[in-house]
């Protein structure tokens, strides 16, 4: 048994959650949580796992879990990271197999004792409210208590909250139109409609897009039974507009994959989209496309560092292309609610004053590297003086 199965091990009696990311082949799942469960009041452990967009469970016993480790996921992804209640610990896989510990992190606070009132003050979703989705998430028990075992989980989601009010702050509204693409079965939708519509009491309007049938209509049977008459789901494209004749203050897009984001964003930049909100996802398409041929091939010779300044590369010419349109873009290190690696959220806010020269630079790379970024050919130049 290998040192990261060992660490897993002993961990078992404190554990919140093991992630498997970045797979090493196409025939691993993209990633893997196993996490501890109770089923009829005995302890399992539950391994969810995520292919082609969906997730699958199983539940094991102790031995099992471990065994089910050293066969199928030990050696198969890049990263790894163990999360107990004393602290979290990072894992990198190594060129010969084995894995490397390469950081760690105390446990964040959790609820009880002197933490309780601060807590209280702190949290825009509070402990105690009527917030169906964060039951149904198995955050909140049904009188509306949050779960130990899930405290990560409800931090994580106020953070989210927490950084759309702050978009918002200092405006003055009482209705508000939201398109979420993309939208998927993320509770998010229903979590962001119940903080406009019934903490801030808006007159709220919500549509999300997805591709998947059976996840449309599961959406829209959730809030029909929510009693959320604000909130609809459509079977929609990312790439084609259903809204011509919509009013849209807000697009978000959470881990729209790869170029879907870059639609996403193009829609709202054409559309005049004052607020976005997005945290991408599988920066694929510099990565595939980017050849060698100026000053920064260094970081194009190991695979990993290749992948790492794609997605920066990605991201940073997202955040261009919209300072160019009259945007003002924050990056934030935003926490994913599976601590994925992909935890970057662009936050923009339309001012209509520019930020020129970065798209011009970003232009100048895609020619001095071959590489193909979409948000660049979906959104013109604005040719108006920086």
């Amino acid at each position: 048994m290998g040192r990261l199965l060992q660490d897993l091990s002993a961990a078992l009696p404190r554990l919140q959650k093991a992630v498997f990311s970045q797979p090493i082949d196409k025939l691993s799942d993209s990633k893997v949580i196993l996490r501890p469960v109770s089923i009829k009041g005995e302890l399992r452990y539950q391994a969810e796992s995520f292919r082609d967009n969906k997730a699958y469970h199983k539940n094991y016993s102790e031995a099992e879990l471990l065994s089910y480790a050293e066969a199928q996921l030990e050696g198969r992804y890049r990263q790894v990271l163990i999360a107990e209640n004393t602290g979290s610990s990072q894992y990198n896989l190594k060129q010969n197999g084995s894995y490397k510990k390469t950081g760690s992190a105390a446990a964040l606070p959790r609820p009880g004792g002197s933490s309780a009132h601060n807590r209280e003050k702190e949290y825009i979703l509070k402990e105690g409210e009527n917030i169906p989705a964060l039951v149904d998430l198995g955050v909140f028990t049904k009188d509306f208590k949050v779960v130990r075992s899930k405290y990560d989980k409800y931090k994580q989601i106020n953070r989210f909250v927490e950084l759309v009010a702050q978009g918002f702050a200092g405006e003055d509204r009482d209705e508000i139109s939201i398109l979420d693409f993309g939208c998927g079965k993320s509770y998010l939708t229903f979590i962001l409609y119940y903080y406009f519509a019934e903490k801030l009491k808006m007159k709220t309007r919500i549509i999300g897009y997805d591709l998947k049938k059976d996840v449309v209509e599961n959406c829209e049977a959730i809030a029909r039974n929510y009693g959320y008459e604000g909130l609809s789901f459509q079977l929609a494209d990312v790439t084609k507009d259903k809204l011509a004749d919509t009013h849209i203050d807000m697009v978000v897009t959470l881990h729209a994959c790869d170029v879907a984001t870059d639609y996403a964003l193009a829609y709202a930049v054409n559309r005049g989209v004052k607020h976005i909100f997005s945290v991408p996802c599988c920066q694929h398409e510099i990565n595939s496309s980017i050849r060698k041929g100026g000053e920064l091939d260094i970081l194009l010779e190991y695979g990993i560092i290749k992948e790492r300044v794609a997605a920066l590369l990605t991201d940073s010419i997202r955040a261009a292309v919209l300072e160019d349109k009259g945007y003002n873009v924050d990056m934030i290190e935003f926490i994913d609610f599976e601590h994925s690696p992909k935890n970057i959220m662009i936050r923009a806010r339309h001012t209509g004053k520019r930020r020129a020269g970065g798209r011009e630079k970003a232009e100048a790379l895609r020619d001095t590297y071959g590489f193909k970024q979409s948000l660049l050919d979906l959104v013109e130049r604005d040719k108006s003086p920086g």
